[in-house]
């Protein structure tokens, strides 16, 4: 081939560097994949990967590009390999240290009339999310006090107005209640996004993008259509509301990806009403044998008492046992498949051991008039983390930090008043 001769155009790709935006094009395969890239105008490191390239269209006619030697606006540094490693949350907060923030936060709340309410819960938060830790780097919560007590302020007056309207007026009552429901979505949206905007990890924020017609589908839109398919579309409702907590969610500006589907959801929903199958039948078969024995045998002692405390005990504790199943169920199923750039979370909770939890907490602070509430916090928040890891991919130092403005935060304020639980 004569050395004039016009080779066919390579394909080409743009470079962008996650921190500054600095981009080049370079003929594909120049950069190996999983290779250490040096930013030239910023300096910043970042792992090489389809996520930062971007095709680049050849016009008709042009000829590839020399190579020689490489570029010196983007130097590979040596690979590094794609297996992902494990990375493990932590959580080394002490029941003895959250009891003292604990205590001092509930005796000024009742000597201010809930007024410390804001600066308790920026207190309680810093704690938690300074001892709660990925690879050894603490999470930081944000929140200005003063922020939280303007929008502490606006739920309490929401409050009133329904608890008194509520208490003279039905019409007033019904009023209060539709329009509670009215803005539930804008609350979630809310809510969410201050918490986020609000949290951190190695300075760096997390973001939740509002969408306010996507809120009203899936958390108010869905639910008039409950009725006419008898509650089995309950599983897709979740399945919706959780995927859309999750892909409007982002670190910086990378955005989280949610590869759970409805089948998932339908099958934990199946799995739970085949366990209520189970439990209901049983206290009936035991039910059915205590009248059967009762009409062959006269009245032996203890079971027509049987018959009544059978039901009473072992129903509710039943209806705890598949909750608490579901619940710890949905948190594995929603974290298991949220991932962020190819890192992927992990969730492994144990419904037995949630139970125990549960159980054990419930009768502690039962039994001290609520005292023991810091060692219960501090030892469930410590077996969730336990049970969270990250598959990652890197070093997470490819995020690049979003700017954010303020955020009210009268959505999580009313939220927490009126009991909003948005958790994933």
């Amino acid at each position: 081939m004569s050395s004039n001769e016009k080779q066919p155009a390579a394909k080409m790709v743009t470079v962008s560097c996650p921190h500054c935006a600095f981009s080049r094009a370079l003929p594909a395969g120049t950069i190996p994949l999983g290779a250490r890239v040096t930013c030239p105008s910023c300096r910043g490191q970042f792992t090489y990967s389809e996520a930062v390239t971007t095709p680049v269209t050849p016009h008709p006619g042009a000829v590839a590009p020399e190579l020689g030697p490489a570029p010196p606006a983007i130097a590979a540094a040596r690979p590094r390999p794609l297996t992902p490693r494990t990375m493990r949350f932590t959580f080394s907060g002490t029941a003895r240290e959250y009891f003292g923030i604990w205590i001092v936060n509930t005796l000024l709340k009742i000597v201010t009339l809930g007024v410390y309410s804001a600066w308790a819960k920026v207190r309680k938060r810093r704690y938690l999310y300074g001892n709660t830790m990925l690879h050894g780097a603490p999470f930081d919560y944000l929140a200005d006090p003063l922020v939280l007590f303007r929008g502490w302020l606006i739920g309490v007056l929401a409050l009133l107005l329904y608890t008194v309207g509520s208490r003279y007026s039905p019409t007033v009552a019904s009023l209060s209640g539709l329009l509670f429901l009215l803005v539930m979505p804008w609350l979630v949206v809310r809510s969410r996004l201050f918490n986020l905007r609000n949290s951190s990890y190695r300075n760096i924020r997390f973001n939740f993008r509002a969408d306010y017609r996507g809120a009203y589908l899936v958390f108010a839109g869905l639910y008039l259509l409950l009725p006419f398919t008898l509650g089995l579309l309950f599983p897709y409702i979740v399945y919706r509301q959780k995927k859309f907590l999750v892909e409007q969610s982002d670190y910086g500006k990378t955005p989280f990806v949610f590869a759970g589907s409805a089948g998932d959801f339908y099958q934990l929903y199946l799995k739970a009403f085949g366990m209520l199958i189970l439990l209901g039948g049983a206290v009936f078969l035991t039910l059915f044998g205590l009248g059967a024995s009762l009409s062959f045998t006269g009245r032996p002692a203890g079971a027509p008492q049987a018959l009544v405390v059978l039901p009473v005990v072992v129903l509710p504790l039943a209806y705890f046992v598949i909750a608490i199943y579901v619940q710890t169920a949905q948190t594995n199923l929603v974290w298991g498949k949220t991932s962020i750039a190819g890192n992927r979370l992990a969730c492994t909770l144990r419904s037995g051991e949630m139970i125990w939890l549960y159980l054990s907490n419930a009768a502690a602070i039962l039994c001290t008039l609520g005292l023991l509430i810091p060692w219960a916090t501090v030892r469930l928040t410590r077996y969730r983390f336990d049970n969270l890891t990250l598959a990652a991919r890197d070093e997470l130092e490819g995020f690049v930090a979003a700017s954010q403005a303020e955020v009210s935060a009268a959505g999580e304020e009313i939220g927490d008043l009126f009991g909003i639980d948005i958790a994933l």
